[in-house]
């Protein structure tokens, strides 16, 4: 089955839990979803890019726990490991105009594309991004990761909706990575449990995997309700 691994699954001030991070590593190549401030140490101590070639790195939005290092890991890439990183994000001169501020050398240390029908051979994954609802300042994006083999991946990003139609999805085997939160308030900018449990069956609650998690007990209300809360490698 295609899945997720994760560096961290917290919300922005969940300190305790880090930043959200996913990633797949295959062979010479890693893809990374988000890159916040606390993800650069843990790829460093991991040594997560031991023997990779090829770096392909999708941004959801411009909040610092979502991009924080990225111009860390974007220049460890290329001065230690003479890599030039593939960033993929839907408002492409933005991301780029952020890097070069970092100072990193567009066309040297990275590459910016586009995020509509995307490919990556050596994954087999082709991906598209699609605005969804969050923060009122910044745009924000979820991922369909769409594989040549097995079940396809929806990854939410950060958002109070799900842009995708969520059971003809699920019927098909696919898996959900969804923001989720504890808190419920009515402005909230994020997905709560309760809004979740209202939009997914409990039947199909085990292919959704919950993250961004805030609040204590969150493991613990999120699993009774029959849902996954993405694990931590």
């Amino acid at each position: 089955m295609n899945e997720l691994n994760f560096l961290g699954r917290g919300s922005g001030y969940n300190v305790n839990e880090g930043n959200t991070c996913a990633y797949i590593k295959n062979d010479d190549t890693l893809l990374l979803i988000d890159c916040g401030e606390a993800v650069f140490e843990k790829i460093i101590k991991r040594d997560l890019i031991n023997r990779i070639k090829n770096v392909y790195i999708l941004i959801t939005h411009m909040h610092s726990d979502h991009v924080g290092s990225l111009g860390s890991f974007v220049g460890y890439c290329y001065w230690k490991s003479n890599i030039t990183a593939n960033v993929y994000f839907h408002e492409k001169q933005k991301i780029g105009e952020f890097l070069k501020l970092t100072g990193a050398v567009e066309g040297q240390s990275f590459l910016v594309h586009g995020t509509e029908n995307q490919r990556i051979d050596s994954l087999g994954i082709t991906f598209n991004s699609r605005l969804t609802k969050h923060s009122k300042t910044i745009n924000t994006y979820s991922y369909l990761l769409n594989f040549d083999y097995g079940n396809d991946i929806f990854y939410s990003g950060d958002t109070y909706e799900t842009n995708i139609d969520i059971i003809p999805f699920l019927e098909t085997g696919n898996l959900i990575y969804h923001d989720t939160c504890l808190n419920d308030n009515k402005d909230n900018v994020h997905t709560s449990l309760r809004v979740l449990c209202d939009k997914i069956p409990y039947k199909y609650r085990k292919q959704v995997y919950c993250i961004h998690i805030d609040g204590e007990n969150f493991i613990e209300k999120a699993t009774a309700e029959g849902f996954n809360v993405a694990e931590v490698v």
